[in-house]
């Protein structure tokens, strides 16, 4: 379904038609990201169903958060040029203008706003404020509920962090950015400044670190700080070790690389510097890890950073070395698991049973090789010539582990079952029977055989019919089984 599109009295056009009541009766007082949005989504409607017609493209296009493209969208549905018939996608369907829209403009009262519009152009002395301007603060104040002391104390802190220079957008990111956080009274825009303002110092030997010496501290720089220390978790100290080590390493280097090198240890639990140094000292090992791991696997790839952090760094962690990796890889290849993401399973499956290291990882293949040569034996037993596949290994599991028989038993139960023309699927059902019947004892079995086998040779009696109550209570112990 697309994104965006007409409804079926929009008459399309092969080119982008703005409505003269738009622009004469709707543009004027809207928010200038209503108005892109609006504008946008009208043009990708005479080409619905191209790729690109889609809230991600428009987000980025646009450089605003798909939360700002849906809360346009919202704006236009108040005002009924569109509507939105779904949200988880955005569905929105645009509807042609006419007259009967224009009760739909909301007009905001003058009087409500009065002591507002002095107070704020007060703060911004440099330049009038336009009545765009105004209506979009407005806008902003009735949508998510800022109260007016609050956005003026923003506005008042914005002007005091970018001078002369501040710009209405500014204000309005920050004052939304804030109310996302829930930030829409006075007492929290002054809490949330205190708590920027104590960012100073810390923010300060973060930019010496990294050979910034003057520069002018920004609320993106504080909130950026707000987020490693607060949000993630680190020390300042690991923060400046990051930043100095990030400084030897490269001329040039701000925030934002520094948050994608933050962002990436935190998202492989390496929280102390203690950690980020044995990663680093051992990231060299690491991509020679990696690339054996994907030669073994029949791959290639130009860039193993993501088979680093993906599988190769979690692996250590989890305390595989590089010679259980390279026989894991080995194993996956020749059993045709030829993907990352396969030998992943197989890696996890291992480390839940605790075969980690070498010695236990040989002992592992030891016993699976056993239980093969007891399969093997257990197939010609029932005269079937072939290789062990995953069936009879989960057949065997079953039958030793989960039913607990031993050899002997089984050994019987084959000699009962070699000449009949399906031997696995007889045996299955003789040692399924023994189970439920509690036998587990050879002399059992043979007391019990002839009982069996007349049961599977006797016309079936005429089959019962059970109640609903009967078959609920039946598969309700069914499901407290473990498969």
């Amino acid at each position: 379904m697309s994104f965006c599109r007409f409804s079926s009295k929009y008459v399309i056009d092969d080119k982008t038609s703005v409505d003269n009541l738009f622009i004469s009766d709707f543009l004027p007082d809207a928010p200038d990201i209503c108005v892109k949005v609006y504008l946008m989504g009208l043009a990708k409607c005479y080409c619905a169903n191209a790729k690109d017609n889609n809230i991600i493209n428009f987000a980025n296009i646009l450089n605003v958060s798909t939360g700002d493209i849906e809360s346009a969208f919202l704006y236009w549905q108040d005002k009924g040029l569109v509507q939105l018939i779904s949200t988880q996608p955005l569905e929105v369907v645009y509807l042609p203008i006419s007259t009967s829209n224009l009760g739909n403009i909301k007009k905001y009262s003058i009087g409500k706003y009065a002591d507002f519009n002095v107070k704020i152009q007060d703060l911004i002395q440099n330049r009038m404020i336009t009545q765009t301007e105004y209506q979009e603060y407005y806008a902003l104040m009735e949508s998510l509920h800022i109260t007016k002391d609050a956005l003026l104390r923003i506005a008042q802190y914005c002007s005091e962090i970018k001078s002369e220079n501040v710009g209405y957008s500014y204000i309005i990111a920050v004052a939304k950015n804030w109310a996302y956080e829930g930030i829409t009274t006075l007492e929290a825009v002054e809490e949330k400044i205190q708590s920027l303002g104590l960012l100073n110092d810390k923010l300060t030997l973060v930019f010496k670190a990294l050979g910034k010496r003057n520069k002018v501290q920004t609320i993106e720089d504080k909130e950026f700080l707000d987020k490693w220390l607060d949000g993630f978790g680190f020390d300042l100290g690991v923060v400046i070790y990051v930043a100095k080590m990030l400084k030897l390493k490269k001329d040039k280097v701000d925030l934002f690389y520094l948050d994608i090198i933050l962002t990436k240890y935190y998202e492989n639990k390496l929280m102390s510097i203690s950690e980020i140094e044995n990663f680093e000292q051992q990231k060299q090992t690491l991509y020679e890890i990696a690339k054996m791991v994907v030669k073994n696997l029949g791959l290639f790839y130009d860039d193993l950073t993501k088979t680093v952090e993906t599988y190769i760094l979690p692996y250590v962690q989890m305390g595989y070395d590089r010679e259980v990796l390279e026989k894991i890889a080995d194993y996956c290849y020749r059993n045709s698991i030829r993907t990352l993401e396969g030998m992943n399973e197989i890696v996890q499956k291992l480390f839940k049973l605790g075969v980690i290291t070498m010695n236990s990882f040989d002992e592992y293949i030891s016993k699976a090789v056993e239980h093969d040569s007891a399969i093997i034996s257990i197939l010609n037993d029932l005269g079937i010539k072939r290789k062990v596949n995953s069936f009879d290994r989960n057949y065997f599991k079953i039958w030793t582990k989960d039913w607990n028989f031993d050899s002997e038993i089984i050994v019987y139960g084959c000699s009962l079952s070699c000449d009949k023309q399906n031997p696995i699927q007889y045996l299955n059902k003789i040692l399924g029977t023994w189970h439920s019947q509690g036998i587990k004892t050879i002399d059992q079995a043979k007391d019990f055989a002839p009982k069996f086998e007349k049961e599977i040779q006797q016309t079936p009696k005429k089959k019962r019919k059970y109640t609903r109550e009967e078959l609920m209570n039946v598969f309700a112990n069914i499901d407290e089984v473990e498969v």
